[in-house]
């Protein structure tokens, strides 16, 4: 800058100071009056950012100034104050001077616990966002409206300022000191922190993108607790700026957004309140108001309680005498949301109380009234005939009168949307486009026909929930009458077309229009749930059931649910009818191109539907509540997928029995073959007396004319609708009940004709006009009540079980058929029956075919146990080892043999569920279908087809490993009795490590699908390799066909800097446990805590190890005082996760051979877990070992130049008792007299511990601190680094928490609450260009941690005392600078390469482990400041309650 540009600056600056009112750009103060005191003071900037681009104040920075720099502010500030001259001022400088000087350097200086590095107050000010046509305007509170429906006392509102707020609150009559003042319930759904400066609120915004929303929290009191941390944090910024605090003004534009400018404000304790202290204040003074926070972010979902908050306290109010405001930051979006809700519940509430429907039509009032004229005519007239027929003609002309006024309304509304809707598409169009909007629709009939449907709100989604809904029609025209009504400031259902039309009108390479997309997504899933809360609203008595629980009993809307939220495939697909506007987005864009790879049409799958023009119009203008628009019934007789069988029955396709079973499958079956089926299932087992027939159809089905029909889209004729994915029994025939309503509706509409489709052998779907009667229409359970005694008393019962196509069965699908199987007799045959009798129906005979097994098994427990022979693989060796035998080739997969190897007794488990596949194989084989679906997959050259395959065979090797995770539950429970064993579900959800596996089946995608490979081993075959040999027909439960048994013990292990080395104890270190609390004076009334190591020489201690040698076990332990004559205890924990065998005194882990150096991960996995598969791993080595004559097969890892790396295998000659598990070795330690204490936490490496993993930690520190004689914690992970580290780090924490005196436990709660900023730290850098970005970096003040630092109670505090503890720890691994090093090397790649996304991959884990961390400190500290008697919580508990801490870490960001 300039002399002069300084100069005129300063001008510019003293005139501003100078001025005596608060203005704003345009001139006008903010009330009409004089400026108060405490008004923003607006220091102009010589360069101001551009619009678009964030506020930059040069490079971030977390340090606090330098103490000179602070005691130059307390002098400006007293000099301001008192006239008197600061060091500034004597060297011809002014506290302007000062405070243009500092400007740069305040943001990015910042250390608050909420108002830290990088983050401004910026004025909750919207230019954009104020409606211009309300009928009342209220100074200080934009888009104050209520509905126009009137008498139900609904406001919304923008966030007021406080003036704002008593013009709203005199409005509603409720001033102090007036007669029956009306009691306000005011609403606030903001998710951001707020604070309220001399009247105007101010929102925290992070500098780099100061117009988005900063969400921290969705829970309302700890939201508020950070307001109240953030108004400490301006109080302290004040005080060291001379009573000024830097926020930033936006200016309003013309143009959209306005600048952004810098402005000094004046504050005292006075003039700062959170929201929650200027509603009390209110309610001190007076005014009869209640105030309720219910954040709301915008990916908070909907069904997440925010609905019942709002009902919870709507039905303790009396609608007539409480008015209700709801506020958001525009008064927008939520806000109309809020009111619209609160419009149905209150609607409820006073019809409760006997007063008309205030929604009720003009047509429908009328009518009510005629028919109150023609009842009382009617009591007037006595009973006489002519009374009667004259009440006849009355009734007759009401209906008439009814039928024209509902005709009259339709039409009114048809109009009204047609001109809605060329007003809404004209403000689309761009101004480059020369057609008009009527000159559009006009060209395109069928575009018209389209967005009329969806203005109106009829989506194929929406339209989808109405069927599942009870009176789903009515309930949707409520919604849109209440959102019409509230619609002054937002339409909620035209908001859906407007981000649709923008969408499709942006060009698809613009980051507009993906967020175009996202509203429109966001909008109509707003639409679909509040008619979903209509029908809870409408359903409800009394509110007793929240709408939450509602909803979780409807399986069947969670999975439309699911559909609306899909982030795979085309997401256009929700919009339907207008997921395809190619039509309109091709109007005038020449210059507009798609971005290759991305679709904007639909992908049409299934069969052409074929058929003449009167076809089309019929299914396009169905009005059934299931049978609707663009559905199809048709044929369910698939006669193209039907496999010879023996036996087969006509009508049945695929009609089997399942080999040595009394189970038997088929496809959807006509009535006639329902009576053939039963016959020969009467006759294959005349004993029987009952015959279980289990429906496994998911989708709704009639019969007409005895042959089943099932609802299809048009357009995807050939595929299940997925409407009703996960819906129950019960559900699903109301639904079909009422597709049948719906089809005999339309039979009588065609004269006793019924449109149906039927597939042809080529594969179209063709139309076909059908006879028939109300009579010849039924439902499934109709047809089987029909046949529920045959011939000879026999018993036809019959079940439904709704299984969703080409998906594993859900939890209570499968507890159902357990209940099924177990309450029926053995001897009782079972009937399965699906769409074709092959998918479902065979995934369900291996079910039961499994229990069955498994109940056998446990009824002859009479009979003592022997080696079983069968066709099992799993046999017993004469030492009563088992050994596995493969009785004939079979395909595994890496993801099931990882699987198993956390499985007691896995291979077993395979070969059992592998014997069911094959018993139910004749005409569909589970496994055969994998391995199709791979060949196909590799051999396709469109990688459409290649992905169509690929998901198949993922679809069938999911279904695979269900089986066998059922199987595993079934072999752990004893069959006692229902209510005695562990369901399923429990069963697997306390076994995080399956999910796991799941979640890597999804990652590695079509890889998952390459079998294992198996050498085989021939005379007239060359014989492989010895090495690969062996590895390929490894077939142990752990040490299976390839993998490897791999050295733990590698080069470079060793840190070279440590200063002592423990031969076979590699990165042994040993460091102070404990931290000191040091209060240290900052001033007469202030001070600040430090946390120290105050003798380094006394107290317990905490070391690290990598895996030690049986040897350097002995070693270390020696070294520590804990031989066998050593006067030292030890506390020592493996953190290992994978499992571990010593062989020959050196430790060995099982690695995949195709990736030897990583580790097999098993996160979530337990200890038991992990040492019962060290167990087992053992028994394989034994088993190889013995096969091999004395020898086994070890791989080791060699450098064979700096950074390259080689496995070489090696026969090794041990003994079977040098073969050891770890815990067998600490016992053969503690045999011989060592002093050790030896547990077990497994942690997945490179990854923060799981909470479970925390709290295990917890619990055996301070198990051990209340030892006496425990004087060491050791931790050792494989090479002593990252878990090794993270473990010292948290027994430090947990260690320095518990051993706080009365008086380091003052300190720390005196020090949060005076907040002095470390001095120490901020005299390292200078005063004005704060740290540089390594600087900041390397201090963790990373934008996720400074987030996660204000959302904690003790934020500061815990971030301090882990950085300390980190710190202390640091000889073999910072976890800080762990970060940091890493986030280097992700910038260095090309971004989006694989590199690039596993080192961020990396990073990010890092980063986690560390926020993770800094939230433990924070539990920890919470528990030592819990009040007496108060319990304590879990750390997975804790964490599960403060849900925002995982919402922020969850954040991917390296910022």
């Amino acid at each position: 800058m300039s002399d002069r540009q300084s100069a005129l600056s300063r001008q510019a600056i003293d005139r501003t100071f100078a001025t005596s009112g608060s203005e704003r750009p345009d001139g006008r103060s903010e009330d009409g009056s004089a400026r108060p005191a405490s008004a923003p003071l607006a220091i102009p900037m010589a360069m101001r950012p551009a619009q678009s681009e964030p506020i930059s104040f040069g490079r971030p920075s977390s340090i606090p100034p330098a103490l000179g720099e602070r005691n130059a502010q307390r002098v400006i500030s007293e000099s301001h104050v008192t006239g008197r001259k600061s060091p500034a001022n004597s060297s011809g400088g002014t506290p302007l001077d000062s405070l243009q000087r500092l400007l740069p350097s305040v943001v990015k200086s910042r250390s608050g616990s909420v108002l830290s590095r990088g983050f401004i107050l910026k004025t909750d000010h919207y230019p954009s966002g104020r409606a211009l046509d309300l009928d009342l305007n209220v100074h200080g509170a934009p888009n104050f409206r209520a509905p126009r429906v009137g008498g139900l006392n609904v406001f919304g509102a923008a966030q007021p300022r406080t003036q704002g707020l008593r013009a709203i609150l005199s409005v509603l009559g409720c001033r102090p000191n007036i007669n029956k003042p009306t009691h306000v319930v005011w609403f606030s759904t903001r998710e951001e922190p707020i604070v309220y400066i001399s009247g105007r609120p101010f929102v925290l915004r992070d500098v780099a993108e100061p117009r988005r929303t900063l969400s921290l929290s969705d829970r309302a009191e700890n939201l508020e607790a950070i307001e109240l941390r953030l108004k400490h944090d301006i109080l302290q910024e004040a005080s060291r700026y001379g009573g000024v605090v830097l926020t930033h003004n936006e200016i309003a534009s013309d143009s959209g957004e306005g600048a952004i400018l810098p402005t000094w404000t004046a504050v005292d304790t006075g003039n700062v309140k959170t929201s929650r202290e200027l509603w009390e204040t209110m309610k001190g003074q007076g005014w009869n108001v209640d105030y309720y926070r219910i954040p709301i972010s915008p990916d908070r979902p909907i069904e997440d309680n925010y609905l019942d908050a709002y009902v919870s306290v709507l039905k303790t109010l009396d609608p007539l005498q409480t008015a209700c405001v709801f506020s958001c930051g525009m008064g927008a979006v939520r806000t109309t949301f809020a009111m619209v809700a609160a419009s149905l519940v209150r609607r409820k509430q006073i019809m409760a109380k006997g007063f008309p429907d205030p929604y009720t039509t003009k047509g429908v009032g009328l009518a009510a009234s005629l028919a109150m004229h023609t009842s009382n005519s009617n009591s007037a007239s006595g009973n006489g005939s002519l009374s009667n027929s004259g009440s006849g003609f009355n009734t007759q002309m009401e209906s008439r009168i009814l039928h024209s006024l509902e005709q009259a309304s339709a039409q009114q509304d048809l109009n009204k949307s047609l001109l809605r809707l060329t007003y809404l598409l004209q403000q689309s169009l761009p101004d480059r486009n020369s057609q008009s909007a009527v000159e559009l629709l006009m060209s395109q009939y069928s575009l018209l026909d389209n967005l009329r449907k969806v203005h109106m709100g009829n989506y194929g989604i929406i339209l989808s929930l109405l069927g599942c809904l009870d009176h789903g029609l009515q309930a949707k025209k409520l919604v849109d009458r209440v959102i019409d009504a509230t619609d002054q400031v937002t339409n909620l259902r035209e908001d859906i077309l407007i981000h649709r039309l923008k969408y499709s009108l942006t060009s698809m390479d613009e980051v507009k229009g993906e967020v175009s997309l996202d509203k429109a997504v966001k909008a109509l899933e707003k639409y679909f749930f509040i008619i979903a809360f209509t029908s809870y609203v409408e359903a409800t008595d009394n509110f007793g059931e929240s709408f939450s629980a509602w909803l979780k009993a409807r399986t069947e809307i969670w999975n439309q649910v699911s559909f609306l939220r899909k982030s795979h495939g085309s997401r256009l697909n929700v919009f339907a009818p207008v997921n395809d506007l190619s039509a309109l987005s091709m109007t005038g864009s020449s210059g507009r191109s798609l971005v290759p790879g991305r679709r904007n049409d639909v992908a049409i799958a299934g069969g052409q539907i074929l058929g003449d023009e009167y076809s089309d119009h019929v299914v396009k203008n169905r009005s059934g509540v299931i049978l609707r628009e663009s559905t199809l019934l048709k044929s369910d007789q698939w006669l193209s997928e039907s496999h010879y069988v023996e036996h087969g029955v006509r009508g049945a396709i695929n009609f089997r029995q399942v080999p040595k079973t009394k189970i038997y499958a088929l496809g959807q079956p006509t009535l006639e073959a329902i009576d053939e089926v039963v016959g020969r299932v009467k006759e294959a087992h005349p004993s029987a007396h009952r015959i279980v027939w289990i429906t496994l159809r998911e989708e709704p089905i009639v019969y007409v004319n005895g042959a089943p029909y099932c609802l299809r889209r048009e357009g995807f004729s050939l595929r299940n609708m997925k409407d009703y994915g996960g819906i129950s029994a019960s559900r699903l025939e109301v639904l079909e009940e009422r597709l049948k309503d719906d089809v005999v509706a339309e039979l009588n509409a065609f004269g006793g004709r019924l449109l149906l489709h039927t597939e042809t052998s080529d594969g179209s779907v063709v139309p076909v006009w059908e006879d028939a009667g109300p009579d010849d229409v039924a439902v499934l359970k109709e047809v089987m009540a029909g046949n529920k005694t045959f011939g000879s008393g026999v018993e036809l019962v019959y079940r439904r079980i709704p299984i969703t196509a080409e998906r594993a069965p859900d939890f209570a699908d499968l507890t159902e058929l357990i209940e099924l199987v177990v309450n029926e007799s053995a001897d009782t045959p079972i009937v399965l029956n699906c769409q074709l009798g092959r998918g479902r129906s065979t995934l369900a005979s291996i079910i039961i075919v499994l229990i069955q097994q498994w109940l056998d098994l446990h009824r002859r427990v009479t009979v003592p146990p022997t080696p079983r022979t069968s066709r099992s693989m799993s046999t017993f060796s004469q030492n009563g080892n088992e050994v596995v035998l493969p009785s004939k080739h079979r395909h595994s997969y890496q993801i099931i043999n990882n699987l198993l190897r956390v499985m007691r007794k896995g291979p077993a488990v395979k070969n059992t569920v592998d014997e069911a596949i094959e018993q139910c194989a004749e005409v569909y084989s589970l496994l055969d279908s994998i391995e199709e679906a791979r060949t196909r997959a590799e051999q396709a050259t469109d990688d459409k087809q290649k992905r169509v395959h690929a998901t198949k065979g993922l679809h069938n090797l999911r279904r695979y490993f269900e089986l066998i995770v059922f199987q595993y539950y079934l072999q752990s429970t004893e069959p006692d009795t229902l209510s005695s064993f562990e369901n399923i579900e429990t069963f697997v959800k306390s076994r995080p490590v399956i999910g796991t596996f799941q979640k890597e089946l999804v990652t590695v995608g079509i890889n998952a699908l390459k079998p294992l490979e198996r050498a085989e081993v021939t005379e007239d075959m060359a014989h492989p390799d010895e090495v690969k040999q062996v590895v390929v027909n490894r077939s142990g439960s752990i040490l299976s066909a390839s993998t490897i048994l791999k050295s733990d013990f590698f080069s470079n292990l060793q840190k070279m800097t440590l200063p002592e080395r423990i031969d076979g104890s590699p990165n042994f270190r040993r460091v102070p446990l404990t931290l000191n609390v040091l209060a240290r004076r900052t001033s007469p009334h202030m001070f600040t805590t430090e946390f120290v190591v105050q003798d380094e020489n006394a107290g317990r201690r905490v070391c690290g190890s990598g895996m030690p040698t049986v040897d350097g076990l002995r070693r270390a332990l020696l070294r520590v005082d804990a031989g066998p004559h050593g006067k030292n205890s030890v506390y020592w924990t493996s953190l290992r996760e994978e499992p571990v065998v010593y062989v020959a005194g050196k430790p060995h882990v099982l690695r995949l051979v195709d990736k030897p150096l990583e580790n097999v991960e098993a996160t979530g996995v337990t200890t038991a877990t992990v040492e019962a598969m060290e167990n087992q791993f053992k028994k394989d080595i034994l088993r190889e070992l013995r096969m091999g004559n004395g020898r086994v097969l070890l791989h080791d890892e060699v450098e064979e130049r700096p950074g390259v790396f080689s496995i070489v295998p090696l026969w090794e000659p041990v003994q079977e008792d040098e073969i050891m598990t770890p815990r067998d070795v600490f016992n053969v330690m503690v045999k011989d007299g060592y002093r050790i204490n030896y547990g077990r936490v497994a942690i997945t490496d490179e990854q923060a511990p799981l909470p479970d993993a925390l709290w295990q930690l917890v619990e055996r520190v301070r198990e051990g601190l209340s030892d006496s004689s425990t004087g060491d914690f050791i931790f050792n992970c494989q090479m002593g680094r990252g878990r090794t580290t993270t473990g010292m780090v948290t027994a430090c924490l947990i260690s320095t928490t518990m051993q706080w005196s009365a008086n380091e436990q003052n300190y720390v709660q005196e020090d949060e609450e005076e907040d002095e900023e470390d001095e120490e730290s901020g005299g390292a850098y200078d005063s004005i260009d704060g740290p540089s970005e390594e600087e900041a970096y390397l201090q963790g003040e990373y934008k996720t941690i400074l987030q996660l630092v204000g959302v904690l109670s003790h934020g500061k505090t815990a971030k301090k005392m882990t950085d300390k503890a980190i710190d202390m720890m640091q000889d073999v691994q910072n976890l800080r600078k762990a970060i940091y090093d890493y986030k280097l090397k992700v910038d260095a790649c090309a971004k989006g390469s694989l590199k690039e996304q596993k080192l961020r991959g990396i990073t990010v884990n890092y980063l986690y482990r560390y926020g993770t961390l800094i939230a433990f400190a924070n539990y920890l500290i919470e528990q030592r400041f819990r009040s007496k008697g108060a319990l304590e919580a879990t750390f997975p508990a804790w964490l599960t309650e403060h849900r925002e801490i995982t919402k922020i870490l969850e954040r991917r960001s390296l910022d």
